[in-house]
């Protein structure tokens, strides 16, 4: 039986209750007037119980709070009995106060019996009627039960065997988008991909609507497999008046202003920044609900290397608690602090390195210097250290070799070409003798 800990696996490796050592490397974020109750109110459900609870695993001075709020979600809009006596156990060790979960549990356990009796029931008349209409009404509510007590693989699995009941590919459709929003909220991205997959198979020509939704998981699953550059195509042409997506609060528009920044400063050109993301109106408006991104974006487009690297460091700081952004934090981090180190260098032909640190925001000489041999080694950059004189000089290619170079290229492949076609010939010929020969 897979509850919502399992859920928490997928997105964490781990049990969500096991692990309270382990969250000691995150502070509380560092943007101004965060406040963790406001953050999670624009979630509901499931979406919200697994973000608190992934706040709480990583910052101890949010633990309480986000554990509380958890606890009150599972207790007023759940049925799921597992997760909410291991967050009562959770809230007494970190408080000494025991919370009693057994009232609670009699009367929702007594609820589910109940009311999984009367759907299996519904669902036993129906197919003996088979009746397709009632026997997938009625598996809709088993699915419904299934997630409201957390069981979210058997969700999912019955969502997969309504397909036999369907009377048309819309309905098919709508179950696979159902399997895709469950997979969203487990952060099991391979899967939103299939489910987004098979719902497009069923329904080539979806609405408005089904489109905009399917563009916001695709995006969503593409940023949570660290895919930026599809990330970004997908989340630029959004439109934040697709209420119907934002209504289910399993997404946010600051989500989507977070995901378009982060992805499009790891895998855009700084030209690119400007035009798909600075000057698109309709990622505009996602921008104004995260003005910390505008900001970022407007600093690194205009050279603010300094401010823009702060900025990051602040917004990353609140990304880590993130269940969709975290894992990626420290990679994206870096992929843009490479970018930016690219740009830095791009006018001059030699930089003197300590003010290339200071300028940075590198710690010391020595931690920029060992970036710098990273991003030579693999390619990012063409350059080489003075050791002697503390620069970095850039390699210079000189025209005329440039220009010899690819006339040598062009030979090559001339050449290549060339004697494919000679061999082509030469097999022509001998396979018309063999003709010949073999009608004399």
């Amino acid at each position: 039986m897979s509850s919502i800990s399992s859920v928490m696996y997928a997105a964490t490796g781990q049990h969500f209750g096991t692990s309270l050592a382990r969250s000691a490397s995150i502070p509380k974020p560092s943007l101004l007037e965060f406040n963790l109750r406001s953050y999670l109110s624009e979630y509901t459900g499931y979406a919200k119980i697994r973000r608190a609870i992934y706040v709480g695993e990583r910052c101890p001075a949010l633990s309480i709070e986000s554990y509380s709020i958890a606890f009150e979600e599972l207790e007023e809009k759940t049925y799921d009995t597992t997760t909410y006596k291991h967050i009562a156990k959770l809230l007494e060790q970190l408080t000494g106060e025991r919370r009693d979960t057994d009232e609670w549990e009699r009367r929702v356990s007594k609820q589910v019996k109940e009311q999984d009796a009367e759907i299996r029931g519904k669902l036993e008349r129906a197919k003996k009627q088979v009746s397709k209409k009632d026997t997938l009404q009625a598996q809709w509510e088993l699915v419904r039960l299934q997630q409201q007590r957390g069981l979210m693989d058997e969700s999912v699995r019955a969502l997969q065997d309504g397909r036999t009941s369907c009377g048309g590919m819309a309905e098919q459709a709508e179950l696979h988008m159902e399997a895709a929003r469950v997979s969203q909220v487990m952060g099991r991205w391979l899967q939103v991909a299939t489910y987004i997959q098979r719902t497009e198979s069923v329904l080539p020509d979806p609405d408005e609507t089904v489109r905009a939704e399917l563009a916001v998981l695709r995006a969503q699953s593409d940023f949570g497999d660290g895919k930026w550059s599809a990330a970004v195509t997908g989340l630029r042409v959004l439109s934040i008046d697709t209420a119907s997506v934002f209504a289910r609060k399993t997404v946010t528009p600051r989500d989507i202003a977070l995901y378009g920044t982060l992805a499009g400063l790891a895998a855009l050109d700084r030209d690119q920044v400007k035009q798909q993301l600075l000057d698109n109106v309709q990622f505009g408006q996602f921008l104004d609900r995260m003005p910390e991104c505008q900001a970022l974006l407007q600093s690194y487009y205009d050279s603010k290397y300094d401010d823009a690297l702060n900025q990051l460091t602040r917004i990353l700081s609140f990304c880590h608690l993130d269940p969709v952004i975290g894992p990626h934090a420290s990679a994206l981090k870096q992929r843009i602090r490479d970018n930016i180190v690219v740009l830095y260098i791009q006018p001059f032909v030699s930089v003197r390195m300590a003010s290339m640190a200071t300028a940075l925001c590198f710690g010391s000489t020595a931690q920029l210097e060992d970036t710098l041999v990273r991003m030579i080694d693999s390619g990012l950059i063409h350059a080489r250290i003075d050791g002697t004189t503390g620069f970095l000089i850039k390699h210079t290619v000189n025209a005329r070799d440039a220009a010899l170079n690819r006339v040598e290229t062009m030979h090559r492949a001339f050449a290549q070409q060339a004697e494919l076609m000679t061999a082509r010939i030469q097999y022509l010929e001998e396979e018309s003798v063999r003709k010949r020969g073999a009608r004399a």
